[in-house]
């Protein structure tokens, strides 16, 4: 595209960009996915010492008599990286028949163990304790997780599976023990309460472990959105005043889930939930699940006007995630458990376009206002232009890496350069989106391509992946373009080509 076009269409673009979709078309009735269940295993959780940092498992997992091995889960889907949390496990032991079985370590494959099943039995029972680390201690869901008045539970932390067993062939029936008085959130479905613990009905293994649990003494649940289609937001704090929602902020979480709807044109829920927590104790990040997501920030976000517009995109990002990464996914990143590699060459799109629509809907939902949005573009595009490793790493690179470069320093950041598949491909779908405007005249822009790509029917969960040969065959039939080779370009040019066009660089170099 000629410079100055590109500026005129970037200019209409980012005009166009925020305004408020509108309400949904009406969506397709659910399609439920049947499920093959050849393994059904139980695991009971007891949180009651999660304030001292420590969960308690037990699993029943059926076995033949003969080598059995067990594999604990690695490569943790949407961290992008082999992040399970081995190195806190303890307390490990194996019995068959109540008698303790030896296990043995793997000694190239730390996450294996194997046993020998005696003759005669038709289960292993195995218990483990998961250490949660301390405040200091960031990442993902390996990071910091309890508090002495709140926890966050990821079910891979505290499951192993036999090796070879695929995760949504696996049954589970699931049940979790918390402290006193505390209270819960989770995608689960309950079968039942006894006391303080809660049974939950029967499900894969895959769904499990993509259903998180938030829970503590000092808990609150909110529905949001329209009343057809329930989303709550489940949050805990330190303090109950931590737990109060003005009714701005309620108003616009009302609009955000009103106007992804509308942007995607379906949902692949049946319900949803935003597990919102609050402490300076705890990682701080947004983990995306089908049915929920993982959202952890400071103490009094909710009460400090400055710290909720700091962290104002998040829940619009990792609801996105819903529709673009799980529902959606590149087929290197749609591994059948959760030990074998993930391949990270498409997270432009998976992290890259999601940024870009999370940003989008912050602002329609009225999160942030339009010169706010505006300005974090401009703060996004001037710290590419000075990430000097952009010299010498192209940006596929950095989503290649990126197992990587999620556990690199942040010093020197400029030169090595991060994951800067977020912001550089924020900025390649922003571009996208005005070339789109400016072939049509106006006549359509990223959010066709968004129903086209990430709608798809509504139902229960499911995955649908895809290459980079399908997200150019979708762009096309949006509008005619040269997609591969501004993307391969995109992708792969170094420098200063940062989606200005030629005049737009020159620009830049003369600062």
């Amino acid at each position: 595209m000629h410079a100055r076009s590109a500026a005129a269409a970037f200019a209409f673009a980012l005009q166009l960009l925020f305004a408020p979709v509108g309400p949904a078309r009406a969506a397709p009735a659910p399609n439920a996915r049947p499920a093959a269940a050849p393994l059904r295993m139980s695991l009971d959780v007891d949180l009651r010492e999660s304030p001292r940092r420590i969960f308690h498992a037990r699993l029943r997992i059926p076995a033949r008599p003969g080598p059995l091995a067990l594999v604990y889960p690695k490569w943790i889907p949407g961290e992008h990286a082999p992040t399970g949390p081995i190195r806190d496990v303890a307390g490990f032991t194996v019995r068959a028949s109540g008698k303790p079985l030896a296990f043995r370590r793997d000694d190239l494959d730390m996450y294996k163990v194997s046993v020998e099943v005696p003759a005669g039995a038709d289960a292993v029972e195995v218990t483990l304790d998961l250490l949660s680390p301390p405040p200091a201690v960031r990442g993902f869901s390996q990071g910091a997780s309890a508090t002495s008045s709140l926890v966050l539970l990821s079910w891979n932390q505290v499951v192993v599976l036999p090796e070879g067993a695929a995760a949504r062939d696996v049954t589970v029936d699931a049940s979790l023990r918390l402290p006193p008085g505390w209270g819960s959130g989770t995608a689960l479905e309950t079968a039942g309460k006894d006391g303080d613990i809660l049974r939950f009905k029967p499900v894969s293994l895959e769904q499990l472990i993509d259903s998180p649990v938030t829970a503590g003494a000092h808990f609150r649940e909110v529905q949001i959105g329209p009343k057809a289609i329930p989303h709550f937001l489940e949050m805990t704090a330190e303090t109950d005043a931590e737990l109060e929602l003005r009714p701005e902020q309620k108003s616009a979480l009302d609009k955000l889930v009103a106007e992804a709807l509308a942007l995607y044109g379906s949902h692949h829920y049946g319900s949803y939930r935003f597990l919102f927590t609050q402490s300076d104790s705890v990682a701080h990040f947004g983990l995306e699940h089908h049915q929920s997501s993982d959202d952890r920030v400071e103490a009094r976000t909710l009460l400090d006007r400055d710290l909720f517009l700091l962290h104002a995109s998040l829940l619009p990002h990792e609801f996105t995630h819903s529709w673009n990464g799980k529902y959606r996914r590149p087929a290197g990143l749609a591994t059948p458990d959760y030990q074998q590699p993930m391949k990270g060459e498409l997270l432009w799109v998976y992290e890259g376009l999601t940024q870009h629509l999370g940003q989008v809907l912050t602002a329609r939902s009225g999160l942030t206002t339009l010169v706010q949005a505006r300005d974090s573009y401009a703060i996004t595009a001037d710290a590419m232009v000075n990430t000097k490793g952009r010299a010498w790493r192209d940006l596929q690179d950095t989503a290649t890496a990126a197992q990587l470069l999620y556990e690199a320093r942040g010093d020197w950041g400029w030169w090595r350069r991060s994951v800067d598949f977020y912001p550089e491909g924020d900025l390649i779908w922003l571009e996208v989106d005005a070339i789109i405007r400016e072939t049509t005249a106006g006549a359509k822009s990223l959010d066709d391509f968004c129903k086209l790509f990430l709608g798809g029917p509504s139902g229960s969960p499911a995955v649908e992946t895809y290459d980079f040969g399908d997200v150019v065959a979708t762009l096309a039939r949006v509008a005619p373009y040269d997609w591969a080779a501004l993307l391969e370009a995109r992708l792969h040019g170094k420098g200063l080509h940062i989606l200005l066009g030629v005049e737009g660089e020159e620009r830049l170099l003369r600062r």
